[in-house]
C-alpha cells in the first residue's frame, strides 16, 4: 500500500506530495550534501582567517587540527567527490570553485599548526 504525504510549505503556498517516501529521502539527501559544502565552505573561511594570526590559542589550533584531520577543505572542492554531489545537486561545481579561489586566494596548510 503507498503511502501519500502531502506537505504544504511555509509561506510558499504549494503542495508537495511525497510517495512512499521517495521524495522525502531525496530531500533529505540534497539537504545533506548543501550542508557538507557548507561545513567545507566555514572551514576553509576559518582556516583562512586564522592564516594572517601571528599567534594561536590552543582552542583554535585544536579546531584547525579537526578541520585538517581528514584532508584540508581546498583538497575537498578539488575532490571528484565534490564533483559528485555538485551533479547531483545540479550545482556548477566550477563555479563554487572559482568562487573559493576569489574569496580565499591563498589555502593554508598545516604549517600554521605549528605557531
Amino acid at each position: 500500500m503507498a503511502t501519500n504525504i502531502s506537505v504544504r510549505s511555509a509561506g510558499a503556498g504549494e503542495t508537495i506530495e511525497f510517495i512512499e517516501g521517495k521524495d522525502l529521502d531525496d530531500s533529505a539527501c540534497r539537504s545533506l550534501w548543501v550542508a557538507v559544502i557548507h561545513k567545507a565552505m566555514k572551514d576553509m573561511a576559518y582556516a583562512n582567517s586564522k592564516d594572517t594570526q601571528r599567534k594561536l590559542t590552543p582552542s583554535e589550533r585544536e579546531k584547525l587540527q579537526r578541520i585538517y584531520e581528514l584532508d584540508a577543505p581546498g583538497e575537498f572542492f578539488d575532490s571528484p567527490w565534490f564533483e559528485e554531489i555538485c551533479r547531483h545537486l545540479e550545482l556548477s561545481a566550477s563555479r563554487i570553485r572559482s568562487e573559493l579561489l576569489a574569496r580565499f586566494q591563498a589555502d593554508p596548510g598545516h604549517a600554521i599548526l605549528n605557531r
